[in-house]
């Protein structure tokens, strides 16, 4: 006679089910994070690579000695009052603006953006003339001014791509009294921008943390308006 056997067939308890699920939960959201850390860091190399880019075009270009920049005036760390006129090129997820045909210029010279023939005439012609009237006729990548108008807009990939440490950067050109050139370098996050908003959060950290990575290591703190500042080469 054969005796039949019971098998035990009992499955995962609730209990189990649920702890396996959690930890399945624990783990996705570990991988997610750290795949949208290394994004996240890959759209900040990007930018630093497009920022010295532009760095390097701003620091190629002749800028004339009596360049028609806002003027500055401020006291350096040894108490020496210092007077530079001073012009940039911003850049945000959407557009890059600059605040001077040279700066156009020095962008247009280095490939970084495009416009016709006639248009790059049209910037030189108003850097001859040291002013600050822009070109009408838009072409390429030149797609207007703002409505402050002190600023041409462009739309290339050269725009920001970071999200999280930053989502605006800019370069700027600092003319001194004695002619000489200085680069310098801010970045921060803001929450939203509009063209006829003036103001920019101030974030010690990401503009230290960016300026630095430009190669701004000896550079010095300047304080631009009410709540600008830029990190300024001292070479």
């Amino acid at each position: 006679m054969c005796k039949s056997r019971k098998h035990d067939n009992k499955g995962f308890t609730l209990v189990e089910m649920i702890i396996i699920v959690a930890i399945m939960a624990v783990l996705a959201a570990t991988i997610a994070m750290n795949v949208i850390h290394y994004i996240e860091k890959g759209r900040e190399s990007k930018d630093l690579y497009h920022a010295s880019l532009i760095k390097d075009a701003l620091n190629a270009y002749p800028f004339q000695s009596n360049f028609p920049g806002s003027p500055v005036t401020d006291t350096d760390i040894y108490g020496v009052e210092r007077t530079y006129t001073r012009g940039w090129v911003y850049v945000d997820r959407d557009e890059i603006r600059c605040s001077h045909p040279s700066c156009a210029l020095a962008l247009i010279d280095a490939g970084l953006v495009y416009v016709d023939p006639e248009t790059e005439e049209a910037f030189k012609q108003a850097e001859e003339d040291n002013s600050n009237v822009w070109p009408t006729n838009f072409s390429g990548d030149y797609v207007g001014v703002t409505t402050r108008g002190n600023e041409a807009k462009f739309v290339c990939d050269l725009h920001s791509y970071a999200r999280r440490r930053w989502n605006t950067y800019q370069l700027d050109v600092f003319i001194y009294d004695d002619g000489t050139l200085h680069l310098g370098a801010n970045a921060s996050n803001m929450s939203g921008r509009a063209d006829d908003d003036n103001s920019t959060a101030i974030d010690y950290e990401t503009a230290d943390y960016f300026a630095n990575s430009l190669g701004f290591t000896n550079s010095i703190r300047i304080g631009i308006g009410p709540e600008d500042r830029a990190l300024v080469d001292n070479n």
